[in-house]
This record gives structure tokens, sequence and C-alpha cells, in this order.
């Protein structure tokens, strides 16, 4: 298996032909060429000897440690296992013991934990072919899993191209979640420039953003929308444009598609259980309903629509996890638990399976209704959720951002008008709270516990 610090260097062996600069990775205002650190990951390894075919936790906080953590040791240990920040003690002990995790790489030293006790319960020979990389679910929806990748299946959809190559993406997303992870992979291997853009505040990513002159971005739909209340993002000339991780509405593809014409827009059906499932190029929500037909060369892997709507797909490379093998049926299909519905010639996201409202014995489906109260001109966000009532067990209310907060009068009547004509009477908002902004969580979701 090829390693990552070797498809990093064939990368940069062939800029070198052509003459052209590799790619650079640019934080805080200092800037890193991955030729460096790719030097850096080498001594890293030659130093660390005894970590050859261990498990390792990668805890890293500083980007440039991570990147060069990634480099160095994917290929030369057996796990690499992806800490999420702040993870309760309990949980984090937990997970360490499954892992059979020896050794902790943290702020920029390694810290030897070879005596504590394991548990090994993913433990495999030394002579596997890969290096695994555990990283957990967001837990938007439930407790966060952990879910093991090699960097064949998590790089398995990444294209390089001259394109590709001059791009400049802006991370927005936590690098040790596989969103994250995807676009730190696309920037390292097509040799692009990678920005750091976490900032904690929108204005704070379009200041980074703007200062390193990003072309690309990928981000949540919840992120996309924080983005645009900024007032700024049409600032930067954005070549390349990816939603991910959340459904895209038909109304946030038609503004991004306004305000950036030229630009590829893309969404793209991925999760740290499935990987990347596939890429929508066309600029309408959800995907052609002919994907489904299984006809060679028209989908891009794989589709099914079971009994229950929910999607199933069948992953080019499956990742190795209890909840993966048990959602996974004898065809190799993988249970996504989205629900889905046909309408026309195309199959339209309803949510998740477990994210439903029970309202008197009636499901709801929050990302449902607020599609359609986002498809209202002059709606921004839209936050749908279940409030409890002795009467029906639940009722539907909404969190609503206006786009001119003195329009939110005109606005009431016209969401309710949309949702009185496109939604069944156990479907419609009892309350709309009209609020400044709708925060994301951690994954760039919208967090709906």
């Amino acid at each position: 298996m090829t390693s990552l610090w070797e498809r990093v260097a064939a990368g940069i062996a062939i800029d070198d032909a052509q003459s052209s600069a590799s790619g650079h990775l640019h934080v805080d205002g200092s800037s890193h060429a991955y030729a460096t650190l790719l030097q850096q990951a080498q001594q890293r390894r030659e130093h660390y000897p005894q970590l050859r075919n261990c498990s390792v936790a990668l805890d890293c906080s500083d980007l440039v440690d991570f990147c060069v953590s990634l480099l160095a040791f994917d290929g030369w240990c057996s796990d690499l296992w992806l800490v999420t920040p702040n993870l309760a003690a309990d949980e984090r002990e937990h997970q360490r013991r499954q892992l059979d995790c020896h050794f902790f790489w943290q702020y920029g030293e390694l810290v030897d934990a070879s005596s504590l006790p394991i548990q090994s319960a993913f433990a495999m020979s030394a002579a596997k072919p890969a290096t695994r990389w555990w990283l957990a679910t967001s837990g938007t929806s439930g407790t966060p899993k952990l879910i093991g990748h090699t960097l064949s299946g998590l790089a398995d959809k990444i294209k390089t191209s001259s394109f590709s190559r001059g791009l400049r993406w802006g991370l927005v997303y936590q690098p040790y979640r596989f969103a994250g992870l995807q676009v730190m992979l696309q920037a390292l291997l097509s040799g692009a420039t990678l920005v750091d853009a976490q900032g904690p505040e929108p204005d704070q990513r379009i200041d980074a953003m703007l200062l390193h002159q990003v072309t690309a971005l990928s981000a949540t739909p919840s992120l996309w929308r924080a983005l645009l209340m900024t007032g700024r993002l049409t600032q930067l000339e954005l070549k390349q444009l990816t939603l991910g991780g959340e459904i895209a509405d038909q109304g946030l593809l038609d503004w991004l598609r306004r305000y950036f014409p030229q630009a590829k827009l893309l969404h793209i059906y991925a999760s740290t259980e499935a990987g990347v499932g596939f890429t929508v190029a066309d600029g309408q929500a959800g995907f052609p309903a002919s994907w489904l037909d299984g006809v060679a060369g028209t989908a891009p892997l794989a589709l099914r629509i079971d009994a229950q709507q929910h999607l199933l797909v069948r992953p080019a490379v499956v990742a190795e996890a209890a909840v993966v093998a048990a959602r996974t049926d004898a065809d190799g299909f993988l249970d996504t638990e989205d629900l889905v519905r046909l309408a026309g010639e195309r199959v339209l996201f309803l949510g998740r399976a477990g994210g439903v409202i029970n309202v008197g014995g009636n499901k709801v489906h929050p990302e449902q209704v607020e599609q359609v109260i986002l498809a209202v001109p002059g709606i921004l966000q839209a936050r749908v959720y279940g409030k409890r009532s002795s009467m029906v067990g639940q009722l539907v209310a909404a969190d609503v951002v206006a786009v001119d907060p003195l329009q939110q009068a005109a606005l009431q009547l016209a969401v309710m008008k949309q949702c009185l004509q496109q939604l069944a009477r156990y479907q419609i908002p009892v309350k709309l709270n009209w609020v400044a902004s709708i925060p994301a969580g951690d994954a760039g979701k919208m967090n709906r516990h």
C-alpha cells in the first residue's frame, strides 16, 4: 500500500518536473511548503522507531503538527486514532482501550501509555497491509462511534488535475473529522494550497480566506449560511464550492450559483460510516433517480431504497466498525439511515430516520419542514424541532433567521402561507421564533439534540 508520505512526495516530484510550485500550508500567518512538511515527517519517523506497527493517538491542537503526524505515521504505525478534543475522560479511556493504544502524540511530544491496561477490541496482526485511521462520528444525532478507514478508502474519490493543483482550499472543518480530512487530503494529494480558516466566528474565517486568497471551499449548508450572513462571502473569488454533511436544499444551491456563476458547484453525499458516496454537480437538490437503476456507467456507485425509504449504498471501500457491519446486508449494501423520497426524476433527502418528531402518532421530518421554510425568499436559516405536548406528545416549532430582520412581520405571513400550501396540518410549526443566528456544532452541522 502506498503511504500518504509517498503519494504527496510523488506529487511534489511532478510539480518539480513541470517547474511549478508545489503546495503550501498557511496557518496563523506562517507558510509551510509541503516539501518541508515531508522532511519533518521523515525526521519524526527516524526519531521514534518504536512507533512502527504500533497504535498511536494523535491529540494535536496545532494544524502543522497534525499534518506532519499524518505524513509521518501513515504506513508506519498500525493504527492512527484521531482524538476528538474535549472528550470526556471515561470515553477517552474507553476508546484508548478499544484501540489498544500504547502511545499518544500530544503537543508535539510522545507520551508512552504502554503500561496502561488494554482491551484490544479492534486489534489486528502487525502484518496488516495498511494503517487504519480511526475517526469518531459527529454525534449530532447520537453517541459518537469510532469508524476505521484506510488512506485508500479516504482518498478513493480524490482526483488530481491542473485545475485542482491550482486551487487554494480554505479549511473550515476540524481536521480530525471526516470532512476535514477530505479537504486536507484533497489539497495534499493534488498539490493545492491549504489555508487554515477554522476561526471561531464567521468573520474570522472570512478574514483568513481573504488574506490567503482562497479559491475553493467545502462546508456544510449551515456553515455556508453563516458565511453568507457576514455579507463578505462574495469578496472571495471562489472557483469551486462544495456542500456536504447536511441536506443541500435548492434555495441555498440557487443562492450560491447566483453569487458564483462561473464556479464549480458540487454537493457531496458522504459520512464517516459510508465514506465518500457520490458527488452531484448539476446544481439540483438530491440526485438523479436514474442512479437507482443500476445501469453501468450512469451511477457513481450502487444505490437502493428499501421498504422503509432508507437510502442504501454499496461503498467501494468498506469502513471497519461494528456499527457498519450491523447495518450492511448480504449484498454489501449499507443502510445509511437517511430517509429519501422519489420526486419525479429526482431522489430527495428527507432527513435522518432517527430524527423524526412524533405529533400524535404522525411522523414529521424536521429537514423536510426546514426546506419548505427556506424556500421562502428572505429566509436565510431555519431549525425545526419538537416541543413537548401533554396532548399529542410533541408539537413542531422552528427557529428562523431572516436576511433582513426588519421584514420579520411580512416573512411570518409568507412562511405560514408556504407551510399551509405544502405541508400537512401536523407538520406545520405552531410557533416561529425569530433569532439572529443558528450556530453550528463542532462538526459544522446544526445540532439536533
